[in-house]
């Protein structure tokens, strides 16, 4: 799992593996070599082999202990793998062999976990410093680190956890794969070192179907332990995706154990089934709820098992017997241990044609050659080579300091000549080339402006006569508009005695008719002129009025007609039964050409009367 916090420093160190500077380079090479000794002597080999169709996979190879180890691989890396032959170039990985491990999460307080990892580091180093011999009250280290090989990583939720291992048993095993390499023992070779567990957990979380349902995101908080067992010993661990690999311990097995099984001395089953509970009570031992509590962790979830070959069928029964009691699930690895190992090896190391190394991203390598005391000596190069820089930048700074400021003013005064005359030079160009292109364009300039004088002309004689002939037809449609709504079909006699329009749209007419019927009959039809659905109307505010005469009788001289007050109707002169009528509104298009209002005082004034429009007149070409 990647760590949340990172390495808090934005320079090139850290505890990571990342901060190594040839792993980049070394992650996409297929030089690589993953090497595991069993408890017999035997040798597991894999490493990683390109398909015809481009993938990668990895090639396991087991080698007998009397099998001369440098040459058989070498013939089947260039034979069956087409890889070139082990050299000094090839990256070397392997684990321990000695049960002798031990992974804890420091007890650290917060302004120690906030430090960078460089400072961190810096603080451990004096913290070693001050242990006292003999006394076992240290916060941090039990022995010196001369004598241990300590590697330090960050976990995913900001703890630091330590990995301590006897700094010989690392000294021996470089010797061992130097011999297998066919190397001087003293020789420089790129070799990196993990402890078994590490491996196995990663190549389970990476390549197993359990493995990526534990790192379920639903999971975040569980623990899973894992147990690594064989006839020299075992050792467990557990894990968990909140908080990492924080916790490893290795312990040998009794001697009844230890006896090889194709000797003449059988060891007793009843040893081996003792030996396989004892792991057991071991590893439930670790399992408890302070651990949980202290890293805010939910509960222990499963046991995954990996033993060497027919060891698991004794470990089976008694596995699935303590967990019924305990309720874990246990998961058993049919891989023999030492393979599972140099497959996870090749996981924290090597992209199989993915962008990253998914392995050491899950799991990150802790490279026990690249201890404490290692990164220390390399961060003490760094920073006295940092250093060598700076005194030589702060020489030449102080050189330049000397002779900048005579140079920089020589400098400025000819960098100010040489802009003054090329400003003139320029300046002078371009004004001798606009008075040039000027003087060509100005006939062209005076057309133009004789073509936008006659447009304009044209616009507004345009626009004038277009006003005139819009208001032309107003008084025509309306003579058109009432000869067909004329009610002849009520009262054929129906006659219009008088029409007045104004300009602004105010409409009056008068008239007799035989029938009062045909003059509201008429009203309505012109105050649905134009269509219901034209969704405007040609006449609004339609108002009328009638009056009618007194029928011919032999008193009809002696009876006077009363007169409505406010009436515009005369009552006189219709003759008897006639009814006159009178009908007043407003004609809308009529409307639309009335005159403007004049303005109010203390408005802004009127724009003054356009000139008569002027013919217009062509400049000559």
């Amino acid at each position: 799992m990647r760590n949340a916090f990172g390495s808090r420093r934005g320079a090139d160190f850290g505890f990571d593996v990342e901060y190594d500077p040839d792993f980049a380079a070394r992650r996409i090479s297929p030089d690589q070599l993953a090497v595991v000794w069993s408890p017999d002597g035997d040798v597991v080999v894999v490493s990683p082999v390109s398909n015809a169709g481009g993938s990668v996979r990895m090639d396991v190879a087991r080698f007998p202990a009397d099998t001369n180890f440098e040459a058989s691989i070498n013939l089947r890396r260039m034979r069956e793998l087409n890889l070139p032959q082990l050299s000094s170039q090839t990256h070397y990985l392997t684990a321990l062999t000695d049960h002798a491990e031990r992974t804890q999460v420091l007890a650290l307080d917060g302004e120690r976990l906030a430090l960078d990892d460089a400072s961190l580091l810096d603080w451990l180093v004096n913290a070693e410093r001050q242990m006292t011999l003999g006394t076992d009250n240290h916060p941090v280290f039990e022995t010196p680190l001369d004598d241990t090989a300590c590697g330090v990583i960050r976990l995913p939720n900001g703890r630091i956890s330590m990995t301590e291992v006897p700094r010989q048993y690392i000294n021996a095993l470089g010797t061992r794969v130097r011999v297998l390499a066919h190397e001087h023992p003293a020789a420089s070779i790129d070799l990196c070192i993990e402890t078994p567990l590490r491996c196995v957990a990663r190549y389970f979380l990476t390549q197993t179907k359990q493995g990526a349902d534990t790192r379920h995101q639903g999971r975040n908080s569980e623990v899973t332990a894992f147990l690594l067992m064989d006839r020299s010993g075992y050792r467990f661990g557990l894990w968990s995706p909140k908080a990492g690999l924080f916790s490893e311990n290795a312990f040998l097995a009794p001697a009844g154990v230890k006896v090889k099984s194709k000797s003449t001395a059988k060891s007793d089953e009843s040893d081996i089934s003792d030996y396989v509970r004892k792991a057991f009570d071991q590893i439930l031992l670790q399992m408890s709820p302070e651990k949980l509590d202290q890293l805010q962790l939910s509960t222990y979830s499963q046991v995954v098992c990996v033993a060497e070959r027919g060891m698991m069928a004794t470990i089976r029964p008694i596995a699935t017997e303590i967990t019924e009691s305990t309720g874990l699930e246990f998961i058993a690895l049919d891989e023999p241990v030492e393979e599972a190992t140099a497959r996870g090896l090749l996981l924290g190391s090597y992209t199989f044609g993915a962008p990253t190394v998914a392995g050491a991203e899950i799991i990150p390598p802790v490279d026990l050659t690249r201890d404490i005391l290692t990164l220390a000596d390399t961060e003490d190069a760094d920073r006295r080579r940092q250093e060598e820089a700076r005194q030589i930048s702060r020489r030449n700074r102080a050189a330049l300091a000397v002779l900048a400021g005579p140079v920089v003013v020589a400098a400025l005064l000819l960098a100010l000549v040489a802009s003054l005359f090329a400003s003139y030079i320029f300046t002078s160009f371009r004004e001798s080339r606009a008075d040039a292109r000027t003087a060509e364009l100005k006939p062209a300039l005076d057309r133009r402006k004789s073509y936008e004088a006659n447009l304009k002309w044209y616009q507004e004689y345009i626009a004038q006569v277009s006003q005139l002939r819009k208001q032309q037809p107003v008084g025509t449609n309306l003579l058109y508009e009432l000869n067909a709504d004329y009610p002849f079909s009520i009262d054929p006699s129906f006659y219009v005695s008088e029409l007045k329009l104004s300009p602004t749209g105010d409409l009056e007419m008068k008239g007799l008719a035989r029938n009062k019927d045909a003059v509201a009959s008429f009203l309505k039809t012109l105050e649905f002129a134009g269509g219901p659905e034209s969704g405007s109307r040609l006449f609004s505010n339609l108002a009328y009025e009638v009056q009618e005469t007194a029928p011919a009788t032999a008193d009809a001289q002696a009876v006077k007609l009363p007169s409505v007050a406010g009436s515009q109707l005369s009552s006189t002169g219709a003759a008897p039964g006639i009814v006159q009528w009178r009908m007043t509104g407003d004609y809308t298009p009529a409307a639309a050409f009335a005159p403007k209002p004049s303005p109010s005082p203390g408005a802004a004034p009127a724009q003054p009367a356009q000139k008569p429009v002027q013919p217009p007149v062509v400049a000559p070409k």
